[in-house]
């Protein structure tokens, strides 16, 4: 009986520990969009969700440890979003709900993209996986693009699907950078990220058949479109 109660209190410590852990790298991520890595400190992170800084040490010792488990969670969300079953590219809730959550992912996880050019020596570790993360990103591109000319959604020739996959690629891992270096200390807005996920839509548009174009066609509105707080609204 006294072990039972005893592996209670460890389960339930544990998942308040789970818990800190997650608010702080959840209120990391926030501080990360939207100062910069080099303006957050852990005091930072306790303050903003009224901690001690001892803490949040005990759950990352360094800020390059947050910044490794934040890419972590990236790279899980990434690798979820490229399993989908790309025989139902044919339904355009599929389709929009694939665009819009890499665009999401992009918005989340912004601090990455954006500072990712300083990360080469600073960062080794982050930046390396963050390479390996745009190949596989590129390749299931081609992936996603081959099966729709399967499905006749597409008409493109073959030869052409590394030449449309990287050109979307580019928007969607680049489109931050390119916002920022058209305004200087430029916050990134949803709105640009809209825009960006526009561009995605218009490169797509030529090549689709005429039984395809709903799948990019603007849904009906609904209350929830509506964006607040850090979140990014729904587009398609």
């Amino acid at each position: 009986m006294q072990a039972s109660a005893g592996s209670r209190a460890r389960r339930q410590g544990g998942e308040r520990r789970k818990k800190t852990r997650d608010l702080i790298l959840e209120a990391a991520r926030t501080l990360f969009n939207e100062q910069g890595t080099a303006n957050v400190t852990l005091a930072h992170i306790g303050e903003h969700l009224g901690i001690s800084e001892g803490n949040v040490w005990y759950h990352f010792h360094t800020k390059h440890d947050l910044i490794v488990a934040l890419f972590a969670e990236l790279q899980a969300s990434v690798q979820a979003n490229q399993q989908m079953d790309l025989d139902e590219l044919g339904a355009a809730s599929n389709l929009r709900g694939l665009l819009v959550r890499g665009f999401q992912l992009m918005w989340e996880y912004r601090f990455l993209f954006r500072d990712h050019i300083n990360w080469a020596t600073a960062q080794h570790e982050v930046y390396e996986q963050l390479v390996t993360l745009t190949t596989q990103g590129h390749d299931f591109i081609e992936r996603v693009l081959e099966r729709m000319r399967q499905l006749e959604l597409l008409q493109i020739q073959p030869q052409q699907i590394p030449i449309l996959a990287t050109n979307i690629w580019i928007i969607n891992r680049y489109w931050i950078d390119y916002c920022q270096s058209r305004n200087i200390h430029h916050q990134i807005t949803e709105q640009e990220i809209q825009a960006g996920i526009e561009q995605v839509r218009a490169l797509i548009l030529p090549y689709f058949t005429p039984a395809a174009y709903h799948l990019l066609a603007d849904p009906p509105p609904t209350p929830n479109d509506t964006p607040t707080g850090n979140s990014m609204p729904r587009y398609f």
